[in-house]
């Protein structure tokens, strides 16, 4: 078993990966910190699975017991948590995006590299059987040469509606480094490399606040031109409102030369249509399975599916298509 702690409840994904974690017969949890916004969700949260709780990742940290953690903390606090975290050697699952700037990402990788342990960013899609059918089918010349993808990596709610939880720093940019597009558009750009397994080059896009008026933007639009000439477009943010019966939208649009595949829903559902409408999912396989791909890693000694590397590249997509917003031009991707 691999012994976890779970750094902060910040961000909402640290309740669904805790329970994970606690669930699976190939982990244990044994601590949360209470660093960052949630801290009290972080203490119940420890109670509830019996874990140690610590106010401070710090002492968390010290835990000779712990050898991995996932680290939930706003994104402006990624390059401080998870450098210390290499440091007292525990390997790291580190909410996405990886930071703020591609200085600090790489600074992140370093670390890792140096303290010797894992280092994996959870991009879930890639996880779901319908993307993984898919994978498979492009990867078989099922349907020709792949020439475009049209993605929409995640259409959600915004942040403000998950009750029970704060989630002001979303709309704080200083801390969270964008609005809906910074927050979903990773989990898409991480599918396309997935599925293209090309590297990006251009990307021109279109980001804004279009939907809710917040300070920060809700959605996004983004073409992305691939080394091999795929070209893929991604919509991602916080289009859903509140009414919305989808908890969560992922749609795509794969098409070869030789045929075409549609991904309604990357998740097992169903609706059921009386009075009102009510969309159903069964059981997510994607947190499952990027805990297991991390447990693996670590067990067997390999890189993880994601690395470091993929999430430096990633980010460096999501700060190019902000550009591109910014200047009304493709811009180059660079690292």
């Amino acid at each position: 078993m691999v012994r976890f702690g779970v750094i902060s409840y910040a961000h909402p994904h640290a309740l669904r990966y805790a329970s994970t974690i606690r669930a699976s017969r190939r982990a244990k949890l044994v601590a949360i910190s209470g660093d960052g916004a949630n801290a009290n969700i972080a203490k119940m949260e420890a109670r509830k699975y019996g874990a140690k709780f610590y106010p401070n990742y710090e002492e968390l940290l010290k835990d000779k017991t712990v050898e991995a953690v996932y680290i939930a903390i706003e994104t402006y606090r990624h390059k401080e948590v998870a450098i210390r975290a290499a440091e007292e050697g525990k390997h790291i699952l580190l909410e996405k995006p990886i930071a703020l700037t591609i200085e600090d990402a790489k600074d992140i990788i370093k670390a890792a590299k140096k303290a010797g342990v894992k280092l994996m960013v959870p991009f879930n899609p890639r996880f779901t059987q319908p993307l993984k059918k898919a994978k498979e089918m492009v990867d078989s010349g099922e349907i020709g040469k792949l020439e475009y993808i049209y993605a929409i990596s995640e259409y959600v709610k915004p942040p403000m509606f998950l009750e029970g939880i704060d989630t002001s720093w979303f709309f704080d940019p200083k801390k969270s480094g964008g609005g809906g597009f910074m927050d979903t558009a990773p989990h898409g750009i991480d599918s396309l490399f997935w599925l293209t397994e090309s590297e990006p080059v251009r990307v021109y896009a279109d980001i804004g606040s279009k939907i809710w008026g917040f300070k920060v933007d809700d959605i996004g639009t983004a073409l992305i031109e691939f080394k091999n000439n795929v070209v893929a477009l991604l919509t991602a943010g916080w289009a859903n409102p509140r009414g919305y019966p989808y908890g969560l939208e992922i749609k795509y649009y794969i098409v070869g030369d030789d045929g075409f595949l549609d991904i309604r829903t990357a998740y097992p559902d169903f609706t059921v249509y009386q009075e009102r409408t009510e969309k159903i999912y069964w059981e997510r396989p994607d947190v499952e399975g990027v805990i297991n791909a991390f447990i693996d890693a670590i067990q067997q000694d390999k890189e993880p599916p994601i690395t470091g590397e993929d999430a430096l590249k990633n980010l460096a997509v999501v700060l190019a298509a902000y550009e591109s917003t910014k200047t009304g031009k493709a811009v180059k991707v660079e690292l």
